[in-house]
């Protein structure tokens, strides 16, 4: 694996790793092994997270507002 190749599939493997349970150590060590140097390694996993908790806030925000929205709790009425 090369680190100038930060692929959608790269992304996904770290992602499922983690949402899995692997530890973020684990999954750094398995991306130095495979020949990521370990700056490069926390770099795509840092950003590779960071846009999944927002996926992950964003749809939690959505789901709350379509409950609010469809149980009449809607403050502005």
């Amino acid at each position: 694996m090369s680190h100038a190749k930060v692929t959608p599939q790269l992304r996904l493997w770290i992602i499922k790793q983690i949402e899995s349970g692997q530890s973020p150590d684990s999954v750094l060590q398995a991306l130095v092994t495979k020949g990521w140097p370990e700056g490069a390694a926390i770099e795509v996993m840092q950003r590779t997270l960071r846009v999944r908790v927002a996926q992950i806030k964003a749809a939690e925000n959505a789901e709350r507002a379509r409950i609010e929205n469809s149980s009449g709790n809607n403050p502005a009425e």
